[in-house]
Order: C-alpha cells, then structure tokens, then sequence
C-alpha cells in the first residue's frame, strides 16, 4: 500500500509540474500582441466606435466604490452611456452615484431604482429593469467593484464589431492588499483562477463569460430572451455567454486586464464566497471542475513532505513543485496581469492554495450558497431557490 501510495503521489507531482510549465506557455500565447484586425479604432481611416451603454449593478457601498465607479466616468471614448441600478432606495450605494454624477456633470449616468424581483437573481432583476433605459445597441456588463483603465471600451469593443461575434469578455485581477482575507481573494484570482483561464483558451472554445465584464449586442441578448432569461441562475455570467453561443454567435476572452476589489473582511467570509463560487463553477462543468484536483500541486508535494519525508527523491521533486508553483505564480501576477500587490505577498499563495483545496473538498457535496445576506438552493439545471 505505501508503493502505490508513493506511485499515486509521484504521478500527482509530475502532473502539476507539466501544469505549471504549461500555464506560462498559454499566458504567453494568451497575452501577446496579436496582429488580428482589432487595433484601435479611430487610428484606421473610415471607421467609427459605436456608442455603449454600460450597465452597472449595484447593492451596497464597499470602501472602494467611488473609485471603482469614477474610473468609468474617466474613460477615453467618443458616446457612451452608463446605468446605474439599486433594489434598495436606502441602498448606501445611492449616495456614492450621487456623488459621481455631482463629480462628474459631463458623463450621460443615470441612476434606476427597482425593487422588484423577476427572480431568485435579483442582480439579473436589476439588469432586467435596466434595459428599458438603454440607449444604444452595444452593451456592457461589469460588476459594481471593477476598476478600467481610460481605453477600457477601445480595446473591448472592436472585437465585438465582426457580425459573427455576439459576446467578449476578458480576464480580470484582485487589487485588494488589505485585509488579509481580501489580500488571499487576490492572489487566489491572480494565480489560480486567471491560470486556469488561460490554460482552457489554448485547448476549448469559449462557451462562458466573466461577470467582471460582458460586452455584447443587444440584438444578441434580445435573441435569448433577455436577463429575463437568466432570472433564476447563480452563474448568470456563465450562462449568459453559453445561452449567446447555443445560439449560434462566438465569444471571445481578451487579454484585456480590469481590476476587482475583494472586500472580505473575515476567513469565514472568504470561505462562503469561495464557496459559492466553487459550487457555481461544479454545478456548471462538473467534470472538469473535478478534474481540477490534480493542479493541486502545493497540496500534493505538502502530503509528499510529510509521508515520505526521509526520500531524497520524493523531497526533491515535492520541493520542485512547490518552486515552480511560486515561480508561475509570480510571473502570472506581476509580469502577465502587472498587478500592484507588493511581490513579496506572493509566498502566501502557497497558504491560499491550501485553502482552495479545503473550499474544492467541502464544494464537492451540498447545494446551498450563501449570496451576501441570502442563502440560496443550486438545482441541477443551474437555477437557484432562495432558502427562507
């Protein structure tokens, strides 16, 4: 038994060391220049932006909304429009927007109150009652703690022009160095999610999106129902860019960086949206969600140390792994997402891979998730029940 414990832990090890190795080829085919006909736009005679209507969800008022939502108002683009949308008119949130619009006269923002539900989603709900204010027939999505650089909408829409594609999204990074749990969010986005996501864009076509942002046509949306469509799913992102491409559209992932801010304040909450996630992503694509076990790489050399830590062998290939997991990690977080937390915190990805492997183990059973003050059943279908 211990043999084929060794010889099951050995295959482990080398797995996640082709991994890692492969990781930093995808992010480099994934992050080059590419020479595809999407430069910037007002540079090539006889060609115009369109204009876009940014859609912006809101509930609650995180330390750094006004920063988040300021950003968009800064950005280098000829027509655009943004949407703000609260359930709650007592929502904190509201006082921000007001804020920005008094900051910001010259942007076309309007803020909506709706506190009607069409769903389990009321994100969705919020959307929904979004679209009647819409303006124009370029729409983007984004959570309410992204952060955009001012050619934000020049890199993200080009690519939407072709008449075949129907829906971009791209990649994203944590910019939280504080608290600890926010800082652990980060890196766990920084250095496993992104790699994960650059590693299935060199080997499947995208039938997903990132809710840190969705740009599509609205013909596109109107083509699948609407949000209302959606009304009922956790995973409205993903399922938003699966319903566009069973339609007969293709999506694209950019190599476009925008940046969140991860608000946790305790472990107990980064657990709870780790979670959530987690179950989102098993219910979504199970068996590659599964399949995930064996990137565990930190995990797997940890268990190696303590089995057979009088091998030489089996110490110097777990210590390889847990050398070339930091190196990728790094390399991931500063040089592909030029992210701006401190390069020393990148030891404490090895602590946030830990804690990954405990959110995979305790999201393989149970269907509830928590979504901020809610709890929510997850069905089979993807659809959710709030649980009173």
């Amino acid at each position: 038994m211990p043999l084929l414990v060794l010889w099951f832990l050995v295959g482990l090890l080398c797995i996640a060391l082709v991994y890692y190795l492969f990781s930093i080829y995808a992010a480099w085919r994934f992050f080059r220049p590419s020479p595809a006909p999407f430069g910037r736009t007002r540079d090539r005679p006889g060609t115009t932006l369109p204009p876009v209507t940014i859609l912006k969800p809101l509930k609650g008022a995180p330390p750094d909304l006004y920063d988040s939502l300021a950003s968009f108002c800064q950005l280098d683009y000829p027509t655009f429009q943004i949407l703000y949308g609260v359930r709650d008119p007592n929502d904190p949130a509201v006082a921000i927007v007001k804020k920005v619009q008094r900051d910001f006269p010259q942007c076309d923002m309007s803020l909506v109150v709706a506190p009607s539900a069409i769903g389990a989603n009321y994100k969705v709900s919020t959307l929904h009652h979004l679209t009647p204010q819409m303006k124009y027939d370029y729409l983007v999505v984004t959570d309410s703690d992204v952060c955009v650089a001012p050619d934000y909408l020049r890199t993200i829409i080009p690519p939407l022009t072709p008449t075949e594609t129907g829906l971009v999204t791209c990649v994203y990074r944590g910019g939280s160095c504080q608290p600890l749990p926010a800082l652990l969010e980060s890196l766990m986005i920084n250095t496993t999610f992104t790699t994960q996501v650059v590693v299935a864009s060199q080997i499947e076509q995208p039938t997903y999106a990132f809710g840190a942002t969705i740009a599509l046509k609205r013909a596109c949306l109107d083509a699948i129902g609407g949000f209302a469509r959606l009304s009922d799913y956790l995973a409205d992102d993903y399922y938003l860019g699966y319903l566009i491409a069973q339609a007969g559209y293709q999506l694209r992932v950019l190599s476009t960086v925008v940046e969140t801010r991860p608000d946790a304040g305790s472990l107990r909450e980064l657990f709870y949206h780790q979670l959530r996630w987690a179950r989102t992503q098993r219910n979504c694509r199970p068996g590659g969600y599964v399949g995930t076990v064996v990137t565990f790489g930190t995990v797997w050399a940890c268990v190696s140390l303590l089995c057979f830590r009088s091998s030489v062998e089996m110490t110097v290939l777990a210590l390889s792994v847990i050398g070339l997991r930091l190196l990728t990690a790094a390399v991931m977080n500063s040089v592909f997402l030029q992210s701006t937390l401190p390069r020393p915190v990148i030891l404490l990805t090895l602590l946030a891979d830990l804690l990954s492997f405990v959110v995979w183990c305790a999201s393989l059973r149970g269907n509830t998730v928590r979504w901020r003050e809610y709890t929510f059943r997850l069905q089979k279908d993807g659809r959710m029940v709030r649980v009173n």
